[in-house]
């Protein structure tokens, strides 16, 4: 009986063994296939549509670099700024569909070039949904999460002199599409450009130490709005009006890792709070680690 028990014992124990060997080999082999879509730049792109794109689904970004700052342009499947009934809009691709705005996260030029020409590679992980950009002394880690409308981007600045961080949000239109009243744009922080019958208001807001901006589209009875809000945690920020078109979040020089946030929303509902939605989406997020975050990405 106890030479039984042993021989039974044995058999679950090398047949458990047997099928977690074989469940590891299918995830290697699964990661090796996919991986083979990764992208490998040995360099940063020298054009903006070069960048390596990153996204949930929802929402996405081709990402970016010149030599101290990371650049997102983020854009969403449902900002709907026409609907069928425009007659606005004469030429093809000249409507504001899609766009929510642009990012800019400073790393500073002091002490040189951050993502240099040569020798700062960025790899786009397909398997993990990982974008890892290596710059001098500084590293960046991007995720589009897939549970919220969150880009999570871990900066690691290892420089013998780190340079404060800066954030911003850029409006999609600028100052010379502008027509109106400038004393109005500087007290409301606000853009609205016409295009016949279509009007596109860019907004800029802050919220404490959080800042938004958010897009109105109207034509006829078509209502779309869309929101982008920024966040840096793990370090003091303060936000202030950088100029008409954008608004900053700055946090003080420090060795080490600081995580930004970039959370966006879109509605069709003339009644929803749009720039609540996003900043829910913060909330939702900010407590936790780029780690938690990234793991959840790849799972």
């Amino acid at each position: 009986m106890p030479s039984f028990r042993f021989r039974a014992v044995f058999t679950v124990l090398t047949l458990a063994a047997g099928s977690a060997l074989t469940a590891g080999d299918a995830v290697s082999a699964r990661r090796e296939v996919i991986s083979r879509a990764d992208l490998r730049y040995p360099a940063p792109p020298a054009r903006s549509e070069d960048g390596l794109p990153v996204g949930n689904g929802r929402m996405g970004s081709l990402v970016w670099t010149t030599p101290g700052t990371l650049r997102l342009q983020i854009n969403r499947n449902d900002v709907q700024a026409i609907n069928r009934d425009t007659n606005s809009f004469f030429e093809r691709h000249s409507d504001y569909t899609g766009g929510c705005g642009f990012v800019d996260v400073d790393l500073g030029l002091a002490s040189g070039a951050v993502f240099a020409p040569d020798g700062c590679p960025q790899h786009l992980a397909v398997y993990d949904g990982l974008l890892t950009l290596q710059g001098r002394d500084v590293t960046a880690r991007v995720i589009a999460s897939p549970h919220h409308d969150i880009f999570a981007l871990e900066i690691d600045d290892q420089r013998a002199q780190p340079q404060p961080l800066s954030v911003d949000l850029r409006m999609l239109r600028h100052l010379s599409q502008y027509f109106g009243d400038l004393e109005r744009l500087v007290r409301e922080r606000s853009i609205t450009v016409r295009t016949r019958h279509h009007t596109a208001t860019s907004r800029l807001h802050v919220h404490d130490d959080r800042i938004v901006l958010t897009q109105e589209f109207r034509e006829g009875t078509h209502v779309a709005k869309s929101a982008l809000a920024a966040q840096i945690v793990g370090r003091p920020a303060q936000p202030h009006f950088a100029n008409e078109t954008i608004v900053r979040l700055t946090a003080p020089a420090a060795r080490g890792r600081v995580i930004v946030l970039l959370a966006s929303a879109a509605t069709l509902d003339a009644d929803e709070d749009v720039a609540a939605a996003a900043l829910r989406a913060l909330d939702a997020t900010a407590s936790r680690t780029f780690a938690t975050l990234a793991a959840e990405t790849a799972a």
